[in-house]
Parts: structure tokens; C-alpha cells; sequence
């Protein structure tokens, strides 16, 4: 196979494609900004975090613009908003036997595999945490496995050699079924977007048992949208296993917070490194929360839980918590409501006015 190439070289697709420089594989970084793919090119990509300071000299590196080359393996790791331009962009350097590997959040691969082909498309997903913070340096926020997969089922030589190129960051699984994995990751945004509504410096709603609560009445609901779909969610993870969720007693309630607490204290394992005076984190929080807080952008809220409302009114579910929930995040991306722990107490308002709070 020809080139491996990452598109989009922020934390995700970055500190993937430095492990595999790392390791003699040839990588060629694809990236809309000029100065980060600059800055790769004459000095390379520094890399510090939870993995201690390290990083590669200077690398292949382009715009869309400059490539010039057919490819083979392309990563894609842009924010799940900008995957149809991504594509659109390299799309005439694709050949018969390149591959896409959609290294993102979000429902991602269907709206590719529309532009080359399901032949050409393939899954995975990334439950490791990083951020761009200036061009030609990432930080490596927490550990976390990747998943990889043919969408339609099988395990070819090519999800292998996927796999393969992805270990050399983390621990990765080639799966058989990974939109069953790529859905559960969707269910589970509803969490990572209620630890949003605060600012970091407020506190994370999720250190509280009130906002696990509120979480887990969010997630509750959006797996039913799933159920609708009829998709098989795998009942393993460090961060989700579905089940946990499925809440009808105190004793489902108490062993859902206990599944909380411990994705909780994987996740800040970062405030040990930080005790140890090790690194001082820069990124605090999920990326939704990085993009609201720090980046003043828009996050991935519309192509995570946004996505799958329409899901569940494509097939009849009523999901007004999550509704709500994506509502308020819109408003605070476009300047007409604050972050804070009021809006917590409006989702809590609701699951009370709706019946639906846990046991």
C-alpha cells in the first residue's frame, strides 16, 4: 500500500501519527493550518502530557493544497463538522486501494464511505485524550484504548494493518463489530456533554453524584435510541459499558456510579502526574469542553448527541432530556446562556417534571 497519511494533525491524529514516525513508518500529515503544518515540517511535533515530554524531528507535512501524491492508509482525525470538506479535499488522490480509517468521534464513516465508497471507508475509534495547543506541539491528556473495524464486519488484512500502525500509540482492538462500538461511544457523548455545562474552574459536574445522576439519566434515555436501531453495543469498556445504565433499582443506581466514579478517576489521572510535578496540564476536561472553555469554537455536540436526536426521530423515540441538553449547549456556544450549575438544575427540573429520575 501506498502513503499512510493522517488528515488532520491536531492531538488525535497527531500523537497517532508521531508514535508511528516513531517507529519508521513513513507519514505524511495533512493539515488545513498553515502554520501547524509549517512548524511540522521544519521542527516537527513536540508531544508532553501524561506520557512525559517526547516527539519527532521534522516531518512530511502538507496543506490539501500542496499534496501533490496518491495515498493509501488516510487517518482521518478532524472534528467530526469538517470530515465531509476533509474528504472533498484529498478525494482526487485517492486511488482503487486507499482506505479511509475515521479516527474521530461521531457517526463519521456513513457520511465518508457517501463520498468514496463503503469499500473504501473504514471505522475506528479513539478513547485516548489529547490537544492542540500551537502548531507543532500536542499534549497528550489520558490513556485510553482504540478500536478498528471493518463496517462490514469482517477482519481483513487491512483492519490488521490499521490496528497494527495504531498500536504503536496505545492498545488497539480490531473488531468485528465496530459501529456497535462507534454507537456506543455516541450514547455515551450525552455524559461527556452534562460534564460540560460548567466552566472547569466551577468544578466537574461529574465529581458530583447529582451530575452522575443527571448523566445517567441522559444516557438512559439515548440508549434507547440505540435499542430502536436494533444495534448490538458491546458490554465491555473502561469508560461505558451499557448495561451499567440500564438503571431500575437503587442497587443498578449505586453500581452505575460506581462504574462513574472509576471512568472519573481514569480520566483526571492527569492530577497525579500533575501532583508529582511532572506536567501542568494545559487541556482540563473533554474536548467539547475544550472547545467551549478555550478554543471559543463550536464543538462536536451537533454530530455527537445532536446526530443521534435525529436518530430517535427518525424512529420514534421521544428523547426530551437529551433535546434539552443539546438546546442548552447551543445557547452557550452562541453567547446567549452562561456556563454554570444552573443548568444542571434545569435538566434536574426536567427528569423531576418527566418522572424518569433514577431509583
Amino acid at each position: 500500500m501506498s502513503k499512510i497519511a493522517i488528515l488532520g494533525a491536531g492531538a488525535i491524529g497527531g500523537i497517532a501519527g508521531v508514535y508511528m514516525a516513531l517507529h519508521g513508518v513513513e507519514v505524511l500529515f495533512i493539515d488545513k493550518n498553515i502554520d501547524h503544518v509549517r512548524a511540522i515540517r521544519e521542527n516537527g511535533i513536540k508531544v508532553d502530557g501524561c506520557r512525559g515530554d517526547f516527539g519527532v524531528g521534522p516531518q512530511l507535512a502538507v496543506t490539501p493544497d500542496e499534496l501533490n501524491e496518491t495515498l493509501g492508509m488516510v487517518f482521518i482525525a478532524c472534528k467530526s463538522q469538517h470530515t465531509e470538506e476533509a474528504v472533498h479535499s484529498i478525494y482526487k488522490w485517492l486511488t482503487d486501494e486507499s482506505v479511509i480509517v475515521s479516527l474521530q468521534n461521531g457517526m463519521n464513516e456513513p457520511k465518508i464511505a457517501a463520498i468514496v465508497g463503503q469499500n473504501r471507508t473504514m471505522g475506528a475509534l479513539p478513547d485516548y485524550g489529547g490537544a492542540y495547543i500551537e502548531p507543532g506541539h500536542l499534549e497528550y491528556v489520558h490513556e485510553g484504548p482504540v478500536y478498528v473495524g471493518e463496517l462490514n464486519n469482517e477482519i481483513t488484512d487491512r483492519a490488521k494493518e490499521a490496528g497494527r500502525l495504531l498500536e504503536f500509540n496505545t492498545k488497539s482492538y480490531v473488531y468485528s463489530n465496530i459501529m456497535g462500538r462507534i454507537w456506543a461511544k455516541q450514547v455515551y457523548s450525552s455524559q461527556v456533554i452534562v460534564n460540560s455545562l460548567t466552566d472547569p474552574a466551577e468544578g466537574r459536574v461529574l465529581n458530583t453524584e447529582r451530575g452522575q445522576r443527571v448523566a445517567g439519566a441522559c444516557v438512559r434515555e439515548a440508549l434507547e435510541v440505540a435499542d430502536a436501531e436494533g444495534i448490538e453495543i458491546p458490554k465491555e469498556g473502561d469508560f461505558f459499558e451499557p448495561d451499567v445504565y440500564r438503571v431500575k433499582t437503587k442497587e443498578d443506581t449505586q453500581r452505575m456510579l460506581n462504574k462513574m466514579n472509576q471512568a472519573v478517576s481514569i480520566l483526571q489521572a492527569n492530577k497525579t502526574v500533575e501532583a508529582a510535578g511532572k506536567h501542568k496540564f494545559v487541556k482540563k476536561g473533554s474536548g467539547i469542553s475544550w472547545d467551549i472553555c478555550f478554543r471559543k469554537r463550536k464543538s462536536e455536540t451537533s454530530h455527537l448527541t445532536g446526530a443521534l436526536i435525529e436518530d430517535a426521530h427518525r424512529l420514534g423515540v421521544k428523547v426530551p432530556l437529551n433535546e434539552k441538553l443539546v438546546s442548552i449547549i447551543y445557547e452557550i456556544e452562541d453567547g446567549k446562556r452562561e456556563l454554570g450549575w444552573h443548568n444542571v438544575e434545569e435538566l434536574e427540573d426536567l427528569i423531576k417534571k418527566l418522572g424518569v429520575e433514577l431509583p
